[in-house]
């Protein structure tokens, strides 16, 4: 048996292909890896605010630990920035919401069931990991779950109507329920990523008489430390622009659909699996303004073995432990 996660079958309905690169050879591209970096230092820094029991001290002790994962990480100092723009703004926000927090960043395990027969899978179980569990002030216990999004997230976007039929929030619910927690739905803690980006000098700059730059141009660039102040004065004064919660409930009948969907999925992923098939899909090919990063391998512009394009995995699903996805 074999852990699947959501990440790995949303890969799959998108491009089998993909997912055999992705999955069966285990190769990631380098410069995904740069661009997920803010959302690894984002939820790096929750987890740490999140776990951390002192709420007095705990705004404090993330900003700590952001500084410390993004100078050792490497990351743009622009970036760091715009993280802790965020969570400053993030604690005055919700700072007030209590929540008790039962646990954080824990990972599960869960059989994948056929909801036709009720049976186990004998191929797969499901694997994922839960941002956070944690009991509310009306004394439900809840999943939490951080997202970073660059879509509209009003009330009435499609952002949110179409979590009523994303599998991953049923997932976790069966997750959940693995780990011994009754939950009474999941919290989508959900950050807009900012559209401002760091001022640059400007090119040719224009001079009064007395040596003083016209209105609107820049010397010098704008430092990290101005990007910041800048950013955060901005998210003070538009603090529902950045900061949304919702909860997604399922219905049992929800929870049987998403079912199907996992198990017609990873049917598909056994079957090209046995016949050593995976299609391509062109489709697919382009992603939010750029192209799929395998998108030169699969036209033979590129080859996997090139250390500057792609590096290759011990574990196939970066985000779980070893234990997780051994054999139940």
């Amino acid at each position: 048996m074999r852990t699947v996660t959501q990440s790995e079958q949303r890969t799959f309905r998108r491009c089998p292909r993909e997912h055999f690169l992705a999955y069966a050879q285990r190769y990631r591209p380098v410069t995904d890896a740069e661009t997920l970096r803010f959302g690894t230092l984002w939820h790096r820094a929750l987890e740490i605010y999140w776990r951390h029991p002192n709420k007095e001290l705990r705004l404090e002790v993330a900003l700590q630990g952001l500084r410390v994962d993004g100078a050792r990480s490497g990351s743009d100092p622009f970036q760091t920035a715009t993280v802790e723009a965020l969570l400053l703004g993030y604690d005055a926000r919700w700072k007030d919401e209590h929540f008790e927090v039962l646990a954080v960043e824990v990972e599960f395990s869960a059989p994948l069931i056929n909801p036709e027969t009720g049976h186990a899978s004998k191929t797969f179980i499901l694997g994922g990991k839960l941002d956070a569990i944690a009991r509310a002030q009306d004394g439900h216990v809840y999943i939490v779950e951080h997202k970073t999004s660059s879509e509209d997230l009003g009330a009435a976007s499609t952002y949110w109507q179409r979590l009523r039929i994303d599998s991953q929030v049923s997932t976790y619910y069966a997750g959940a329920r693995a780990l011994g927690f009754d939950v009474a739905g999941c919290i989508y803690d959900v950050v807009a990523k900012p559209s401002l980006r760091p001022l640059k000098a400007t090119q040719n700059p224009k001079y009064t008489k007395d040596g003083r730059l016209y209105a609107n141009q820049r010397e010098f660039d704008e430092t990290p430390d101005e990007y910041e102040a800048r950013l955060l004065a901005h998210i003070t004064e538009n603090p529902d622009r950045y900061y949304h919660r919702g909860t997604v409930v399922r219905l049992e009948a929800e929870e049987v659909e998403a079912a199907f969907d996992s198990w017609q999925t990873t049917r598909l992923i056994r079957e090209a699996e046995l016949a050593q098939r995976y299609p391509r899909n062109a489709d697919a090919c382009p992603r939010y303004g750029r192209m799929c990063s395998f998108f030169d391998v699969c036209t033979g512009a590129a080859s996997l073995d090139d250390p500057s394009r792609f590096r290759q995995l011990d574990n196939p699903h970066e985000e779980l432990s070893s234990d997780t996805q051994s054999s139940r």
